[in-house]
């Protein structure tokens, strides 16, 4: 029953919460064309590239999940 409980939490988290798409994505996750897309979204004139790179984007609807705190590599 844990098991499942820590699965069902974990696509809650990695679900978007706009559109409920299965799989956010890093931004090293992207492909170059979706990074490509991203950077046109509105939210780049307010993060720089740094910043949004922490991010997670929806490949669905591109919502961006600016409160996750991504790893930088």
């Amino acid at each position: 029953m844990l098991k499942r409980k820590n699965a069902m939490n974990s696509f809650q988290e990695n679900s978007c919460p706009k559109c409920h798409y299965a799989k956010m994505k890093t931004w090293d996750e992207l492909t170059a064309e979706q990074q490509m897309l991203a950077e046109r979204l509105p939210g780049s004139a307010e993060y720089t590239q740094t910043e949004r790179k922490k991010h997670r984007f929806c490949e669905r609807c591109w919502f961006e999940d600016k409160e996750f705190e991504g790893m930088l590599t």
